[in-house]
């Protein structure tokens, strides 16, 4: 029954939660740990939830300083509260790509390494795409997951500094940014991935002998990467320039022209069809705009968010409950859309939007859909677990679990957790921390302090406020996981302070599972280190602001 708090602490004005494994209203106290005084008392209250946990809150405690929650004779970790709380896992999110750097690199854990990526799928031609980072606790180098680290260095040096060196952001920016433009074709689009599966399972994940032309030479799969990844690799070529612009425009040129090619060709092929597609379409078009202010990008993105916004469910009756408010996956498909580890993209859209033009003869239309994705949908269903958090996803069909939302004004089931089985599936660490990130952005868009209080609550649940009292941050907090380790070469990946792990899955009943060393809950994975390092800065940025 050990007291449950977030093992990094709060910023002083943040909502503050503590929670235990009994199902009955239970006192608990906030002591300070260096007088030894008991500053607040307060109780944790059974909730509906099945998981049956009680939920205690000490928002009140505001005073800087080193706490302690205790009850019924046990205790928590010791909980920071003041500024800066964020600073040192912040640090080691941005070192960890200095450790997963593949190329001719010296920071990398096993550097210089796969000098020769890579050889083309198509033509069988050596082409360059050294560099970038290594995805995952493996060698692959998968475009549509590890173009978000990009997404998450830039929005950490534009948000969080002047913390933290935005200079020393920016060189990691152009090593992985390395990588990224090599896998761009004449066309505009980019190619999905060096050193990935292409035949049979992990047929590319291997250390080479750096030599170009020798039969270990990886391949690159030269199809086009994901829809939305090609807008996240726009988006992340227009964040980087922004932070070049001033002490290098050359290589904030480089990327205009590589955004503006990519974005071409996907006006060109209608490549938009799913509601993450439209979602990321318009934060992509947004920080064009940002960053060059061209109309037609502004105009690119409004059209965007037409499309996105038909997808929306409107439910008179299934307001409040979570069966409204919700997108549906695409014009072809009523099944609600499921952001996973992609990220929440049709409110990151909508809310970039907003907070670019504000008085847009338009904004109140996304004002609206951002209000009605959050208070009308995603709040009610955060509500339906103790812990505050977003479920996994919304189904037509019972997917195991048995738990309905609104009951029959609804008409949706829905999991907490991933639905396990023989299909590949990972934990809910990224789509967490992007729900996060969402929440905190509309909390500022809508000045909403329940929001704001959500989007902690992501970020509480991945750094150990769960049921393993597990933070799920390598080098953050207590109780890490062991981390998966590849036995399919050697060395393998070794343990990376601020590496974010897949994070806690679930059972077919829908119950929390954490297995140490699997990579579906303790293998690093990009997004995952992307949207918690982005949640961080937002939530910094929010209190700043």
């Amino acid at each position: 029954m050990t007291v449950l708090i977030n093992h990094v602490g709060y910023r002083p004005e943040d909502a503050k939660y503590c929670m235990i494994g009994r199902y009955a209203t239970t006192e608990f106290t906030v002591m300070n740990r260096a007088t030894g005084e008991v500053v607040h008392t307060g109780r944790m209250i059974p909730d509906r939830d099945p998981t049956m946990y009680a939920v205690g809150e000490f928002t009140a405690v505001t005073t800087p300083g080193e706490y302690e929650v205790q009850a019924v004779g046990e205790k928590s970790f010791p909980c920071v509260i003041g500024e800066g709380v964020y600073d040192d896992a912040l640090r080691k999110m941005v070192r960890y790509f200095a450790m997963q750097r593949c190329g001719p690199t010296s920071t990398g854990y096993h550097s210089p390494c796969h000098l020769d990526d890579g050889r083309r799928w198509d033509n069988g031609a050596y082409q360059d795409v050294s560099g970038g980072w290594h995805d995952a606790n493996d060698l692959r180098k998968w475009v549509s997951a590890t173009i978000f680290g990009m997404i998450g260095l830039a929005r950490v040096a534009e948000l969080h500094c002047p913390d933290l060196d935005r200079s020393a952001i920016l060189e990691e920016l152009q090593w992985g940014n390395r990588y990224f433009l090599h896998m761009q074709e004449p066309a505009g689009y980019v190619m999905s991935h060096c050193g990935g599966d292409m035949f049979i399972h992990s047929d590319n994940n291997r250390w080479t002998a750096n030599k170009v032309g020798d039969a270990d030479g990886r391949c690159i799969d030269t199809r086009p990467c994901a829809p939305f990844a090609q807008f996240c690799f726009i988006l992340a070529q227009a964040a980087t320039a922004r932070l070049a612009q001033s002490a290098e425009a050359s290589y904030a040129e480089v990327c205009r022209e590589a955004a503006l090619r990519c974005l071409k060709w996907c006006v060109e092929n209608k490549v938009c069809v799913e509601a993450g597609d439209y979602g990321a379409a318009v934060a992509a078009c947004v920080e064009l705009y940002r960053t060059w202010g061209e109309e037609t990008h502004l105009d690119l993105a409004a059209d965007y968010a037409r499309e996105l916004l038909v997808l929306q469910v409107r439910n008179e009756l299934g307001r409040g409950n979570g069966a409204s408010g919700l997108f549906v996956t695409s014009r072809q498909s009523m099944d609600p859309f499921i952001p996973n580890w992609r990220g929440y993209w049709p409110l990151l859209g909508l809310c970039a939007l907003i907070d670019a033009v504000p008085d847009h003869p338009e904004a109140s239309g996304w004002r609206e859909g951002i209000r009605a994705f959050c208070e009308d949908h995603l709040a009610p269903v955060c509500g339906l677990s103790a812990f505050g958090i977003a479920p996994y996803g919304l189904f037509l069909a019972n997917p195991g679990g048995g738990r309905q939302v609104g009951g029959p004004l609804g008409g949706y089931w829905y999991r907490t957790f991933p639905v396990p089985g023989n299909h590949w599936w990972v934990g809910i660490n990224g789509n967490l921390a992007s729900a996060g990130v969402g929440l905190a952005q509309a909390a500022h868009v809508l000045d909403s302090t329940r929001l704001r209080a959500l989007a902690q609550r992501q970020l509480d649940w991945i750094v150990g406020l769960n049921p393993y009292n597990a933070s799920t941050i390598m080098a953050v907090g207590h109780n890490n996981p062991q981390h998966m380790i590849w036995g399919g070469f050697e060395p393998p990946t070794p343990y990376i302070p601020g590496a974010v792990m897949c994070g806690i899955g679930g059972t077919p009943d829908d119950r929390a599972y954490l297995d140490p060393g699997s990579y579906q809950t303790c293998e690093y994975w990009t997004p995952m280190v992307c949207h918690t390092m982005w949640l961080m800065a937002e939530l910094s940025w929010f209190e700043k602001s």
